[in-house]
């Protein structure tokens, strides 16, 4: 305990300094009488000093079990310990000088206030950034590890509170020293209260052809799909403006701290533009426009290019514009709304999807076990395409996370394009192997198959499987 040295060394002068003051007989016989004046002064000086010693300690403990009780995380008990230290002290001091000594207060405090005021104005500055740090810490307005602005711009995450100034580390790794009076006397925002999360905002221009509502779902995905974006508040895209260049859309997401904010953002945008691009949207930027001839009516433009979003996936790069104009006349686009089930496991299927917008969550059952989340699809992925080439049962459940765009393609809207792309099948042989490798369990095959596998290899055996599904054989 950190009271009891205080509270025995206090203990020891205190009786020393009653057995002298009462002059106590053995006091009196063991000490010469050209000593005991000395011993009374001693022991007076001693047990003041000693008593403002172990108030100081008292305070501390007081202090610290407030601070704890309230869970203030500043280094507001060293300043008030120290602020009530030079407290006690002074009075000890002042008790000293008139107990022990046996002087008049009246002339020493009023030379002591004259000296006060000399060292006041020559030090006002230091006394009044000393007493704006004292405000500070009682208030609770900063706490370490805040993230403030000052009225000057500057923005840094507290990292000491001190007798004269505050101490900020920036974003970039610097030191910004700002004195407590300048702080206290201007406007900061505190970053980080009443809560730390705070709400980031990115803006992104589009041009007027493109549909709000598409573009709307398509930001909103982009936030949900991005690491560190708080699921509450949740995401949401305002139209901030009606630009002369397009419509300007805001995503207002939340992130866990400041500090994190950067990382999170520029994540958000990657994945922003990622989304627009995969259904054939740019954003937009400021030109102007001269017109030669008569314009065309401009009008809000609901079709989406499917051609242009199947040139970009891998597996289609390869096809010809007729086969993939085939695709695009032959499939149908889908809108699923948030929680809708796209296909469910076990199910018969013969369809291939692909994801024009929003998120998707894939799921598998596990015997005795909540369902296993295996992943979740974002634009540009393709799911179903065991089932649409081989014939195989749905393996997994997919379901719309967020509002969802899907284009479906039907076996027998695309078996004729396969006909004459018989190097097709051998890729998307090689893209479900990809996927098989990363998880076993999607692949529905019987004990003889899997010994036919480790003879021929996974991409091989499912080539077969599929020309197999679809009647005929490859050269």
């Amino acid at each position: 305990m950190r009271l009891t040295a205080p509270f025995i060394v206090f203990a020891v002068a205190l009786a020393a300094y009653l057995a002298v003051d009462y002059e106590a007989a053995w006091i009196v016989s063991a000490l010469p009488n050209q000593v005991y004046p000395a011993a009374q002064i001693i022991t007076g000086i001693a047990v003041w000093l000693v008593g403002a010693w172990f108030a100081t300690a008292i305070f501390r403990e007081l202090v610290i079990w407030f601070t704890r009780r309230r869970g203030l995380t500043t280094k507001l008990p060293k300043l008030l310990v120290d602020v009530g230290a030079i407290v006690f002290f002074f009075i000890a001091a002042l008790a000293i000088v008139s107990q022990v000594f046996n002087q008049p207060l009246g002339g020493l405090l009023a030379t002591s206030g004259v000296l006060a005021a000399i060292i006041g104005f020559s030090v006002q500055k230091t006394i009044a950034d000393v007493v704006a740090g004292v405000g500070l810490n009682l208030e609770q307005t900063i706490k370490l590890g805040d993230w403030i602005e000052t009225s000057n711009g500057a923005i840094g995450k507290v990292h000491e509170i001190s007798w004269r100034t505050t101490h900020l580390e920036t974003i970039e790794g610097h030191l910004v020293v700002v004195p407590n009076s300048i702080l206290s006397a201007g406007q900061f925002s505190n970053l980080s209260a009443p809560e730390r999360r705070l709400r980031i905002k990115r803006a992104v221009s589009i041009d007027y052809d493109v549909p709000s509502d598409r573009v709307v779902k398509i930001l909103d995905s982009a936030m949900q799909a991005t690491s560190g974006v708080l699921a509450a508040p949740a995401p949401i895209v305002f139209i901030d403006n009606l630009a002369d260049s397009g419509i300007v859309y805001s995503m207002n997401f939340w992130v866990e701290d400041y500090g994190e904010s950067f990382l999170v953002a520029r994540n958000v945008v990657i994945n922003a533009l990622k989304f627009l691009d995969q259904a054939g949207i740019t954003p937009n930027y400021p030109h102007n426009d001269v017109t030669l001839f008569e314009p065309r009516p401009r009008r809000i433009d609901r079709k989406i290019d499917i051609v242009a979003i199947l040139t970009q996936m891998p597996f289609f790069a390869s096809f010809e514009a007729d086969a993939l104009e085939h695709i695009r006349s032959e499939s149908a686009l889908l809108e699923y709304p948030p929680q809708s089930v796209i296909v469910r496991e076990g199910d018969a299927g013969s369809s291939l999807f692909v994801v024009v917008a929003g998120l998707l969550d894939v799921t598998k059952q596990v015997p005795g076990r909540p369902n296993r989340q295996l992943g979740r699809l974002q634009p540009g992925d393709i799911l179903g395409e065991m089932s649409l080439l081989t014939g195989a049962a749905r393996s997994a459940t997919v379901t719309a996370a967020t509002h969802s765009i899907l284009l479906e393609i039907e076996k027998q809207q695309i078996e004729p394009v396969l006909a004459s792309h018989p190097e097709a099948i051998a890729s998307l042989g090689r893209l479900i192997a990809s996927r098989a490798a990363a998880n076993e369990s999607l692949l529905a095959i019987w004990p003889e198959e899997r010994q036919e596998i480790a003879r021929m290899g996974v991409a091989a055996f499912l080539r077969g499987k599929i020309a197999e599904f679809f009647g005929r054989a490859l050269s």
